[in-house]
């Protein structure tokens, strides 16, 4: 079984590109989606999920979780992680996003089914490069201090030193359903040893969708 890539807290690559739906097909979704937001901000040194997930840029192009893959429109395709390279099951799914043919990075999936991916709910996101950010936290840019003044402190951190891990907790976490999804509203953060951000994540999945495995 192949390695999950760096950029994503689960994950896998490589099946299909995505186009618009046929007139006659319709979402087949068994849970409800989160209503999009529009871009805002809360007050600064609070974190708020619904704020956070509202404020995604990923090279220019704003995105917001949960998104409907086929509501991004036709510059954006996706290539799909093959499930048997990575041990994903049937529901979850993992694909590279591109904007005009320019990679853009890795998302996570969730109601993603072989033959149904256009159904396919993008519900985390993972960024480690400076022409990024999730709520003005920039990798390879953002300070700790500039962390904490946008959302305030962490609710967790972990921390050692050796290997060095420094990593920032937000929001609510309940970890991985039977299909593997991962469960929860929440970002991480991760830092350098220079107290640098060197990688920011954002999960937001359906906290209903928790069957037991």
């Amino acid at each position: 079984m192949k390695r999950l890539p760096l950029l994503l807290l689960a994950g896998a690559m490589l099946f299909s590109l995505t186009g618009c739906l046929e007139p006659d097909k319709k979402h087949n979704i068994p849970f409800e989606v989160a209503p999009k937001v529009e871009p805002h901000t809360a007050p600064a040194g609070t974190f708020d999920v619904d704020a956070v997930r509202s404020m995604i840029t990923i090279k220019g192009q704003h995105l917001y979780l949960p998104q409907l893959i086929d509501e991004l429109g036709d510059k954006w395709e996706f290539r799909y992680y093959d499930r048997k390279d990575y041990g994903l099951k049937e529901g979850s799914g993992l694909a590279t996003l591109y904007y005009n043919g320019v990679e853009m990075g890795t998302v996570s999936l969730e109601n993603c089914y072989t033959g149904r991916e256009q159904d396919s709910v993008i519900y985390s996101v993972a960024i480690k490069t400076s022409d990024s950010d999730i709520y003005g936290i920039t990798p390879m840019v953002s300070t700790i201090a500039d962390v904490e003044s946008l959302i305030g402190p962490p609710d967790t951190v972990d921390s050692v030193e050796m290997p060095y891990t420094h990593i920032y907790h937000y929001g609510i976490n309940i970890g991985e359903d039977s299909q593997g999804i991962l469960r929860g509203h929440t970002i991480a953060v991760s830092f350098n040893e220079q107290g640098i951000v060197d990688l920011v994540s954002i999960t937001y999945s359906d906290l209903t969708q928790q069957s037991q495995g």
